[in-house]
């Protein structure tokens, strides 16, 4: 019997020598059921199928990424949270999986991981994932906005008006960050709303180059909501660019209603420094920095108009200060590199002006904080 058993036995292992072991069969079927499952739409099966085969094979990164992605099209944003984590810790560089999972934190109102995973996804860029990376720039927008990083926002929103996405949600979420408003476009309350879109449609004309169109909506908004603030400061940035004396009347306006309105008290100092009248920049670069003491832009421009009047080295100081409060951003480093210059620092000159191209290169222009 004995020897009877152990033929068999050899002859079974003969047999299947040369066959998959059965663990290795068992995934790749299961891998095609669920894409199968996924196309026909059989979302709960093909759910259950990824989770058997992940768990077959915990480092199969396109079925985390297929499994986190089911779960965001049906707003299951707790397991799609949990997929993309996955995927992350197995694709660091893959800009899609962070993606995906800011916007699945966006869903849970995790909203500081959210900004953070945004971010990373676009430093490292979705390429040819044009939808993804829209949606993801409306999400980003809104976080930067709720965070008062303004400009960056903007910055968003101008590239998705470039893209055509003007639906109204997008329209009203770049006019929350156009009034300066730090919350989510959900957050506002009902009376607000006609005045946000307004803005956010002027925003949406001027970046679409429709400046006639804008002008007109830029005159509905100041006409109907003279005493709102932000509203002057909005109008005067549009107008500093084509019509600087109206934009310089619009940014003092703005600063009747609001004394410490920072970014108008640096937008007026900018303007009279282009024009060479750093005497009339300097109080208004003084008042900036005393109201806003962590504001980059107001020391940069401080620092600027120290310049302009002889006083280097405390210019400098001011534009280190500026430096050292924004260390991602291009404009302290290039007005930097001009002052070492006057005073014979070439080498210092260099450095920041490398970094200047570095960092414009590089897309990072960090708001006016």
């Amino acid at each position: 019997m004995i020897g009877s058993s152990l033929t068999a036995m050899l002859l079974l292992l003969a047999f299947d020598k040369d066959q998959p072991p059965p663990q290795a069969a068992s995934l790749g079927s299961l891998q095609r059921q669920a894409e199968e499952a996924r196309v026909a739409g059989h979302a709960s099966d093909a759910e259950d199928l990824y989770k058997r085969a992940l768990k077959l094979k915990p480092t199969w990164k396109e079925g985390w990424w297929s499994l986190g992605t089911l779960y965001y099209t049906q707003d299951q944003y707790p397991g799609c949270r949990e997929s993309m984590s996955h995927l992350i810790r197995l694709e660091p560089d893959g800009a899609p999986g962070w993606t995906i999972l800011g916007l699945c934190d966006f869903g849970v109102k995790q909203y500081d991981e959210a900004l953070q995973h945004l971010r990373r996804g676009q430093a490292l860029g979705l390429g040819a994932n044009d939808k993804i990376d829209r949606v993801a720039k409306y999400h980003l927008g809104m976080l930067l906005t709720r965070g008062e990083a303004y400009e960056d926002a903007l910055a968003m929103f101008y590239s998705l008006a470039h893209a055509g996405d003007d639906d109204g949600a997008t329209i009203e979420a770049a006019g929350t960050a156009a009034l300066r408003k730090p919350m989510l476009p959900d957050q506002l309350p009902a009376s607000d709303r006609e005045l946000v879109y307004l803005a956010g449609k002027a925003f949406w004309d001027v970046s679409g180059a429709h400046v006639t169109q804008a002008e007109k909506e830029f005159e509905a908004l100041v006409t109907k909501y003279p005493g709102v603030p932000n509203v002057h400061y909005f109008y005067g940035s549009f107008l500093l660019a084509n019509d600087p004396d109206r934009g310089l009347a619009e940014m003092e306006k703005e600063l009747s209603l609001s004394p410490r309105h920072v970014p108008a008290m640096v937008a007026i100092a900018v303007e009279h420094l282009r024009r060479g009248e750093s005497s009339k920049a300097r109080p208004f670069a003084l008042d900036a920095v005393r109201a806003m003491p962590e504001s980059f832009a107001a020391h940069t421009v401080l620092g600027r108009v120290l310049v302009e009047q002889g006083e280097t080295e405390h210019g400098i100081a001011e534009l280190e200060n500026a430096e050292r409060l924004s260390p991602e951003s291009p404009q302290p480093r290039i007005a930097l590199a001009s002052a070492y210059v006057k005073v014979g620092r070439n080498a210092d000159a260099a450095r920041e002006r490398r970094e200047f191209m570095r960092l414009k290169a590089s897309g990072k222009m960090p708001g006016e904080k």
